[in-house]
């Protein structure tokens, strides 16, 4: 289960901004999380529990914003969502396609209490 080690990094970002904010207390964390970048929502949700205990971050809220796995066609430029990773253009079936979004994984926002 990989989400343990992605919670193990965000609780490192999480400390480090704590520290430098002289914070007492992390209450919400928001990430964005791409459809394509392999997290499984709950599981993440039930390692970050266990990851922030007896740390600055126990109890926190985890907010998770799902990012849909989206790609712009090189051929006519129509931007769409893949669905069932169909990767080529839904207008002109062409393969030339780029990813513009659905890969990440980011935190958006943290809020601490000073």
């Amino acid at each position: 289960m990989h989400e343990v080690s992605i919670c193990e990094s965000i609780l490192d970002v999480l400390l480090e901004e704590a520290a430098k904010n002289k914070a007492s207390r992390i209450n919400q964390v928001t990430l964005k999380i791409g459809e394509m970048a392999g997290v499984v929502e709950d599981a993440l949700k039930f390692a970050f529990e266990i990851v922030m205990k007896g740390t600055l971050a126990e109890g926190a809220k985890l907010t998770v914003i799902d990012v849909p796995l989206t790609a712009r066609c090189r051929s006519c430029g129509n931007e769409f969502h893949v669905v069932g990773y169909a990767f080529s253009c839904k207008r002109c079936d062409s393969p030339e396609i780029e990813i513009i979004s659905g890969r990440e994984m980011l935190i958006e926002e943290i809020d601490l209490e000073a």
